[in-house]
């Protein structure tokens, strides 16, 4: 069964010409002056060194360690990585089930798409938090003294997937907020995606002997997987980005511990620039993944 012509979003860059080049000289020398202008006008005196010891510093061992901010971006990494995977799951499930449906059946998923898109993160994470969290203080109190139990192997194994024990309630309310919130998205997207598909090939499957199970998995999945690739990474790095909300109820991701450098070494500037490079990184690696991912033969429909 053949691919939908058009369908595909394989991207053809073009070759550039002499009004791209001027474009970006343009661009670049703007920049160039816009910099240029603000370090005059602030007379700011750059030390990139004072900030090393917050990314890479020595214990009392002579043992390189994580400094405070490289230990933020690991926390921001675990917090951006399970609330994204609770997205796919409650997003996933939400999409698949209201997908060509149509009046009362569809309702549940209406009723949580509206509800989560049209809350506020940040006042969401606070109803997780303070009044959620209170359904989840014995569980997780039980969970704090089993992984304090465990060997100090174990415990730094269950630090490095999830979170320190001392950390864990602020963890999971952030993991809670972000993934119900971005599945709201994650939803509409997996629906769109699998509506998306011509019904001729439910048509053309079906009349091939396949069952449901095989229609999507050979013919359906493939096409409607390489449409929502790009909405799907985009819903990617908006939650990595909004981790910054979890500094609120003091987590500390990468953001909380720019704040906590800040107020300490009252650098800004380079504090701030290497922040934000950090999360440009992030967003950059899953648009790289992302590219990948649509050209991959894996999801190409059963031909």
């Amino acid at each position: 069964m053949n691919y939908i012509p058009g369908t595909s979003p394989a991207r053809s860059w073009r070759r550039l010409n002499r009004r791209d080049v001027l474009l970006a000289v343009c661009g670049l020398a703007f920049a160039l002056w816009f910099l240029s202008r603000a370090l005059a006008v602030t007379q700011h005196h750059w030390d990139w060194t004072a900030l090393a010891p917050y990314v890479l510093a020595r214990d009392a061992a002579g043992q390189w360690q994580a400094g405070a901010l490289l230990r933020g971006l690991f926390t921001t990494l675990r917090v951006g990585a399970w609330s994204m995977l609770l997205a796919l799951f409650s997003g996933g499930l939400v999409g698949v089930l209201s997908a060509h449906q149509r009046g009362f059946a569809s309702l549940p998923a209406v009723v949580y798409v509206n509800l989560l898109r049209n809350t506020p993160p940040l006042v969401l994470l606070f109803l997780v938090f303070f009044f959620a969290g209170s359904f989840f203080t014995e569980p997780l109190l039980r969970v704090s003294d089993l992984v304090q139990s465990l060997s100090p192997a174990a415990q730094e194994l269950f630090s490095a997937l999830l979170a320190p024990p001392d950390q864990l309630d602020r963890m999971v309310a952030a993991v809670l907020t972000l993934g119900l919130y971005e599945g709201a998205y994650v939803a509409e997207i997996v629906r769109a995606g699998l509506e998306s598909v011509p019904k001729s090939q439910w048509e053309a499957s079906a009349g091939q002997g396949m069952t449901p199970r095989q229609q999507y998995r050979y013919v359906i999945f493939p096409q409607a997987a390489r449409l929502m690739t790009p909405p799907l990474v985009n819903q990617a790095i908006s939650t990595f980005k909004e981790t910054t909300l979890a500094s609120i109820i003091s987590l500390p991701e990468l953001t909380f511990q720019s704040l906590e450098i800040m107020a300490v070494t009252r650098m800004t500037f380079e504090l701030w620039l290497t922040t934000a490079t950090l999360y440009l990184l992030i967003s950059y690696t899953w648009s790289g993944l992302g590219r990948r991912l649509e050209q991959s033969r894996r999801w190409r429909p059963l031909e």
